[in-house]
């Protein structure tokens, strides 16, 4: 981890991005074991034991469905952070991109550095420096406007060593630890030392953490009227770094709760691993150590970025777990079978949720949702799980698929509109966007399947 004044700088390059992302394991013949990616041994036994003891009625350690709060931090945590924080990525092209109206960055720094390439010196300066690249990258302009720029980077920003989609660089056996506690009645939040406005746009997406489960750092901001149109407006001005002591601080506010849960992987969540821990009653802390060089990266006391040394020091003590990535988990990244690729019809690019499957409504309450990129990538909820695939358009016809999904079950109502929505979206062969403005998708026999209503964002 940078020395404390780059760490604030860096850390808070994060603070914009959405998603289009893989989130899903692959089916196997172990569909009844909840974390098939997690080798059976000593940890993953630990995290289901302290899941069954909280949730057994029967059990003196017993936790109302209430207080089962877990948080995860999300760099090094749920998502790749290696060989820089994605956020930094984001900083870089954003700098590039606004050059040309910018004539005097090439002779000023940080600037000079990052258009020359040179990110590793761009990231070397002073703490005013960094957070100076952060505000003109990312303040001025009101939240829409900010998560559009952040959306459309997101759908074809790929990793500089995998190739991957950032959003490919997520851990499946995190994603299958989310879907699992949320099985068991556990509230899952984000809580990073990345900006706020950064994960929201996507946490559901990627995730299943909606926006107001997130927490993060924060620029300052501002409601304004502008042409007769209500907007919040991004400050060029830092309003709380929420990392190291600042997590807790964060929770408590935010949430209102102490978590019986905290997952980490790096000494800037020590202090939100050791609040969480200290409560009364049950408490578990994790932290993923990044020991598998060969399928990741293995790095610990002397990294720039996620360092982790005061946690393994002191996190046994305190009774923590300690994850062995290479030991401990069999599958990395999500197993992508379809790559998105092409474009598809810009109508149809946004969020969509589903107000009719079959021409027999929905269930209440119960949203069925796809999300279409301008690569094609596809993902959604069916309320129960979530699916990723692709989209393939040509003049008004349609190609949804081959999907992926997560196995979790649900009330059999909720799985049997879920078997009609899957069902519907890999029948459809054509769509067309009605007078109401509704997105439907049609079979071959000409009917209707589904129809969407498009999700608005946030101003």
């Amino acid at each position: 981890m940078f020395l404390r004044t780059l760490h604030v700088g860096i850390r808070f390059l994060q603070i914009a991005l959405p998603v289009t992302a893989c989130l899903f394991f692959t089916p196997t013949s172990r569909a009844e074991d909840a974390l098939p990616s997690w080798n059976d041994g000593p940890t993953k036994r630990s995290i289901v034991s302290f899941v069954r003891k909280v949730t057994d009625q029967d059990s003196p350690d017993f936790v109302p469905p209430s207080e089962r709060i877990a948080v995860f931090d999300n760099d090094g945590t749920l998502w790749s952070e290696q060989p820089m924080y994605v956020q930094a990525f984001f900083v870089f092209d954003r700098v590039k991109a606004m050059a040309a109206d910018r004539p005097e960055w090439r002779t000023s720094e940080p600037y000079a550095s990052v258009l020359e390439g040179d990110g590793q010196q761009a990231l070397s300066g002073d703490r005013e420096a960094l957070v100076k690249l952060l505000m003109e990258t990312h303040a001025g302009m009101t939240a829409k406007e900010f998560e559009t720029i952040a959306r459309r980077w997101i759908a074809s920003a790929r990793h500089p060593k995998t190739g991957k989609l950032f959003t490919e660089m997520v851990y499946q056996p995190m994603l299958e630890m989310l879907d699992y506690l949320r099985a068991n009645h556990f509230k899952t939040f984000i809580v990073s030392g990345g900006g706020i406005e950064f994960i929201r746009p996507w946490s559901e997406t990627v995730y299943g953490i909606p926006a107001e489960q997130v927490l993060g750092s924060r620029i300052e901001s501002k409601f304004e009227i502008r042409d007769g149109v209500p907007v919040i407006v991004r400050v060029k001005k830092i309003e709380f770094i929420n990392d190291h002591e600042g997590k807790p601080v964060g929770i408590r506010a935010h949430i209102g709760r102490r978590p019986i849960m905290a997952f980490g992987n790096s000494d800037g969540d020590f202090e939100m691993m050791q609040w969480t821990t200290a409560g009364d009653g049950p408490r578990m802390g994790v932290l993923v150590h990044h020991t598998d060089a060969d399928r990741e990266w293995a790095y610990d006391r002397e990294s720039a970025v996620g360092r982790l040394a005061r946690g393994l020091d002191e996190g046994p003590e305190l009774g923590w777990t300690i994850v062995d990535m290479k030991k401990d988990w069999n599958t990395i990244h999500p197993d992508v079978t379809s790559q998105a690729s092409g474009t598809v019809d810009e109508a149809l690019i946004g969020s969509w949720l589903a107000e009719d499957i079959a021409g027999r409504g929905v269930v209440d309450r119960a949203q069925s949702t796809l999300t279409i990129s301008p690569d094609g990538t596809v993902n959604g909820s069916t309320s129960v799980n979530r699916y990723s695939g692709k989209a393939e358009t040509d003049n008004g016809q349609i190609r949804l698929g081959p999907l992926a999904m997560t196995r979790r079950a649900g009330p059999p109502a909720l799985m049997d509109q879920e078997a009609k929505f899957t069902s519907a979206l890999r029948e459809a062969t054509s769509y067309r966007i009605d007078e109401k403005g509704l997105l439907c998708l049609i079979g071959e026999s000409g009917d209707v399947l589904l129809r969407f209503s498009k999700t608005k964002p946030s101003r």
